[in-house]
């Protein structure tokens, strides 16, 4: 297993090895700026949003509290050839540097932590030794303040947070509140060094921390360390800035590396045969393991993780449909907090379906910490609002009601957690049924159900009838509602879910009717339509390969919506996360069609293609796909890693891998069959299935 990542600002951009080098343990996040640099980049924490222009709600820009900047004689230091190492083994991000200025230069290095238990704390060693300098070094280790978020248009940010208080007497405090007055957050810092440097404190607009000193001579180093803990509660911070500071850093630093070396051994992880499908396999696998809090009781994924301000922070399908299955086979407790999530939501939901005219309970597309619909139905494009583009997602894009009710069969199936249907499983399955209820319409040419006005998967086309993913999952969610039900009559512990629902037998009837009488069309030939009336537009067909629009021509992508071209996985994304209800043979033929009329815009399309590709047995094409997808971040592929980690890209990988590559199977124990040729890939991992551990090999 390959354990440490090395990054050179050579070949990435600052803000990309950034995100690729973010260190979280689900609570607070930071990424990889180096601590040496200013950076517009502070701190998150899960879970903190606060109102804002545009995106509604958004995960809030707090302070840094890991800077150290260094000083020779009063010039400040600059960096050259940063080299960033990530250490996913254990968790780790270390830095090194020159440091110059005309009066000496300074090499520089230091190891990054956030600890993996001690949620609210993150910790720094740094050595700074001088190379040929002789006289007086200052070291500022500051909380800074002055942090906003990045808004639209670009020149526009909002600052979503601002000081309560600031106290500099044993070391530095600093209490803020959201802007919306929501959270409050404490946030307590102190450095420390060897040899012992001269402490003073000092307070700013902007900045209150301590600054070190002394005289150095050449060869002489000077460690530093400095712990800094965040929360929610001023005495809790303070005890436990104490506490880390009685137990030293270098104590602290070990006790989070065992744990994360444990959490290795859990897993067993084991790639070869491809050495770049192994890194990026191992890469993701460290962040989707690192942004999950334990400690939490509910487990909310962004799309762009705790990595960046991609998506603002906001939770969409990705986690349900690509995210989940990973964590239901490393972390099955992880996968029931996510589920938990859309269980505190779920009145939310209930009230996003009156306001939409709709009963039952209905999913926003993007949702913050309230459950409220947060996607922006217009986003400026210039500072006088004169230019905007107006987003249809969160009026239009149904299909994530069904989703989230997959999951939750997925999560049932794989564990058999009859308590989580009781507290809240089987509530969702419900709500959502009435909802899909309330949404059809009947069809009376058709003689069937159709939903109309929707956005499916694939967002290049606006308001469509019938879109096949939505028909079809909805068409399961309204099953899925109907077999739970049915079991729950007889079933003592789920009974009273129904009564207090109100659930009788004529409305579990219904849905069933409502389900068969939902309108799919597919041909004789087993070759499905996209949406209405997708087969009558202009076909275009792609090379094989390619990924993007770039190589669209303008007069094409100017008018994409005419086209059969289609953003990513929809009519095969159905198939395959349905695999149970169809053949291979006509997964196969869809897959062939559509394929060439993808263009993978969306970092989730390969990993789905992949999935379908190695489920119907096209093992060496399903790997090339596989291979590009968990490359997303590593490789940069949509030169967009700058805003945050692909999440749904990563999990997807795993998904693809599990149910499209293993075949896994729920059963008394798991089962899966692999490939009889995977190509020189050889695979093994533990799971975890129904409270036992299962080694697979491929």
């Amino acid at each position: 297993m390959k354990k440490k990542f090395t990054f050179s600002e050579e070949y990435f951009e600052r803000e990309t090895i950034a995100t690729l080098t973010t260190l979280s343990n689900g609570y607070i996040s930071v990424r990889g700026d180096p601590e040496f640099l200013e950076s517009k980049q502070g701190t998150f924490i899960a879970g903190v949003y606060s109102y804002t222009p545009v995106f509604y709600r958004e995960l809030v820009n707090l302070p840094r509290a890991h800077a150290i900047y260094a000083e020779f004689e009063g010039v400040p230091l600059k960096p050259e050839n940063v080299l960033y190492t990530l250490d996913v083994e254990h968790g780790l991000l270390e830095i090194e540097s020159t440091l110059t200025s005309p009066l000496g230069s300074f090499a520089y290095k230091s190891v990054r932590f956030v600890h993996k238990n001690i949620k609210g704390l993150l910790g720094i060693k740094a050595s700074i030794k001088s190379l040929n300098a002789r006289g007086r070094l200052f070291v500022k280790a500051p909380v800074e303040l002055e942090f906003s978020n990045p808004s639209v248009p670009q020149e526009v940010s909002v600052r979503l947070f601002r000081v309560v208080s600031l106290e500099n007497k044993a070391y530095p405090r600093v209490e803020v509140v959201t802007a919306d007055d929501r959270y409050k957050v404490y946030i307590a810092s102190v450095a420390s060094s060897v040899p012992e440097a001269t402490v003073n404190n000092f307070t700013t607009n902007s900045k209150i921390g301590q600054v070190l000193s002394l005289d150095v001579r050449p060869g002489d180093i000077l460690n530093l360390e400095r712990l800094a803990v965040y929360g929610f509660d001023s005495s809790t911070v303070d005890s436990a800035l104490t506490n880390a500071k009685s137990r030293g850093l270098e104590g602290l630093l070990q006790e989070h590396m065992r744990e994360w070396e444990k959490e290795w051994r859990e897993i067993n992880l084991n790639v070869s045969g491809d050495e770049e499908l192994a890194d990026s396999l191992i890469f993701n696998t460290f962040h989707l393991l690192q942004i999950y809090n334990d400690q939490s009781d509910v487990f909310a994924i962004p799309a762009k993780g705790l990595h960046g301000y991609g998506y603002r922070g906001h939770v969409f399908w990705d986690t349900e449909i690509y995210a989940f299955p990973f964590y239901l086979f490393f972390k099955p407790d992880a996968a029931r907090k996510i589920l938990t999530f859309r269980c505190r939501l779920l009145e939310a939901a209930i009230e996003n379906a009156k306001r939409n005219g709709y009963r039952g309970a209905q999913y926003p597309w993007e949702s913050a910490d309230d459950g409220v619909e947060a996607t922006p139905r217009e986003v400026p494009l210039d500072l006088t609002g004169s230019k905007k583009v107006r987003i249809y997602t969160g009026d239009q894009e149904h299909h994530i009601t069904a989703d989230i009710a997959y999951a939750v069969d997925m999560y049932y199936r794989f564990t058999g957690d009859k308590d989580f249907l009781a507290e809240c499983g089987l509530r969702i399955l419900v709500e959502t049924a009435r909802f899909w209820t309330s949404r059809v319409e009947w069809d009376t040419r058709l003689s069937r159900y159709v939903i109309r006005n929707v956005i499916g998967p694939d967002e290049y086309h606006v308001g469509v009838d019938n879109n096949f993913y939505t028909n079809l999952m909805a068409r399961h969610n309204l099953e899925l509602a109907a077999s739970y039900s049915k079991r729950a009559q007889s079933d003592i512990s789920l009974r009273p879910v129904l009564d207090e629902l109100r659930v009788s037998s004529e409305e579990i009837t219904t849905w069933e009717n409502i389900a068969e009488g939902i309108y799919v069309n597919c041909g004789e030939d087993g070759l499905c339509e996209q949406f209405d009336g997708y087969f009558k537009l202009k076909d275009y067909k792609l090379d094989p390969g390619v990924i993007g629009e770039k190589s669209l021509p303008p007069s094409v992508l100017q008018s994409i919506q005419d086209y059969q071209l289609i953003k990513q996985a929809d009519v095969v994304a159905a198939m395959f996360l349905l695999r149970e209800k169809f053949t291979r043979e006509v997964i196969e033929k869809n897959y062939e069609y559509y394929l060439p009329r993808t263009t993978h815009a969306s970092s989730l399309s390969l990993p789905m293609y992949a999935a379908a590709a190695l489920y119907i047995g096209r093992i060496e094409e399903g790997l090339r796909m596989l291979k590009i997808a968990a490359q997303a971040d590593l490789a940069d592929v949509y030169k967009n890693s700058k805003d945050g980690f692909h999440i749904g890209s990563a999990g997807g990988v795993w998904m693809a891998i599990l149910f499209g590559l293993l075949r896994l199977r729920e059963g008394e124990t798991i089962t899966f069959e692999g490939p009889e040729k995977a190509y020189g890939l050889k695979l093994s991992f533990n799971i975890k299935y129904r409270g036992k551990t299962y080694r697979v090999e491929l």
